[in-house]
């Protein structure tokens, strides 16, 4: 397990007590909450980059290729 680093939050108290419920809800403490949170914002942008990587490489491989083959002549 990676070790843990220190980070203080500052959230108005209806934040704060909407974080405390739902992590209650999910039995886990609202450390761990938070980093699942974090954790699955951080995939979900993952994903979206990889998808734009895909989408460019497949719309522009023919372009890249080309690109390539004239660089190694």
């Amino acid at each position: 397990m990676a070790p843990k680093t220190q980070v203080n939050l500052r959230l108005n108290s209806e934040a704060a007590e909407m974080a405390r419920h739902a992590a209650e809800t999910r039995h886990v403490n609202v450390n761990e909450y938070v980093e699942q949170l974090i954790r699955a914002d951080n995939e979900k942008v993952y994903e979206i980059f990889l998808a734009g990587a895909k989408e460019i490489l497949d719309d522009y491989s023919e372009l890249i290729n080309d690109i390539e083959a004239a660089a190694d002549s």
